[in-house]
């Protein structure tokens, strides 16, 4: 087994990962333009994903070093198919906070981030693969398939998500005001405490409610952004776009 030197090593070389600090560069255009947007800058669209408040409570607990709440939260995320949430246990078992070093279980989960394609994501998992020996990737790879696909990967994530978001949705209009007149007349308050109000046909535009369609959206993006700039630091988690 090769020594776990050049893995530490790693630590100091993999992308600085965030739909935020990931910018074009200057002059970059994208190849397509950009699909309409099912958000806005105040209310993002991540807002009725079931990982939204998950993401955001493991955000704070990581920033005040509570790393073992916040792995947990993570995990929590994932399995609402939240590929930046995965990534982040990921990084969290590559640097042993919350849990033990453990760079063969961080394969796992940084391939399972990378599972639709994202190439930052993608990048960070080859990286450390190929500092992995022999026995390290087939435990990896075993780690991968048998324990985190059938419970985290999208087949059965998204699927999941899909219906905690239906509930919500239920639960919020009730019986009557899922009719566009009604959506109309609605105004709804933020529950941040910052006072803003939107029109109801807004906060339940289905655009926002469609798990595939922001699968989408935020596959788009992350493409787009990966063909543009790119930081370089300290491996760290990674704060999902709706953080900012």
């Amino acid at each position: 087994m090769r020594s776990n030197r050049p893995i530490r090593n790693f630590l100091g070389a993999v992308f600085v990962l965030s739909t935020m600090m990931v910018a074009p560069a200057a002059g970059a255009e994208a190849e397509e333009p950009s699909p309409p947007r099912p958000g806005s800058a105040l209310f993002p669209y991540h807002e009725h994903m079931p990982s939204y408040w998950l993401m955001n409570r493991a955000r704070r607990l990581y920033s005040i070093g509570r790393h073992y709440s916040a792995i947990h939260f993570y995990e929590r995320a994932s399995r609402y198919a939240d590929k930046f949430g995965q990534y982040n246990v990921g990084v969290m078992h590559l640097k042993g906070e919350g849990t033990a070093f453990d760079p063969v279980r961080a394969w796992a989960w940084l391939a399972l981030s990378a599972e639709r394609g994202y190439p930052t994501l993608q990048q960070a998992a080859d990286q450390l693969w190929a500092l992995l020996d022999g026995e390290q990737q087939r435990r990896a790879r075993a780690i991968l398939e048998s324990e985190l696909m059938p419970e985290y990967g999208d087949a059965v994530a998204i699927p999941r998500a899909q219906l905690q978001m239906d509930r919500e949705r239920r639960r919020s209009t009730g019986s009557r005001l899922g009719q566009p007149a009604l959506l109309g007349m609605l105004r709804v308050i933020d529950a941040q405490g910052f006072g803003l109000s939107r029109p109801g046909s807004e906060y339940y535009d289905p655009a926002k409610w469609d798990m595939r369609q922001l699968v989408e959206y935020e596959t788009w993006q992350m493409n787009n952004l990966a063909r543009g700039r790119v930081d370089m630091g300290d491996t760290e988690v990674i704060e999902d776009e709706h953080d900012r």
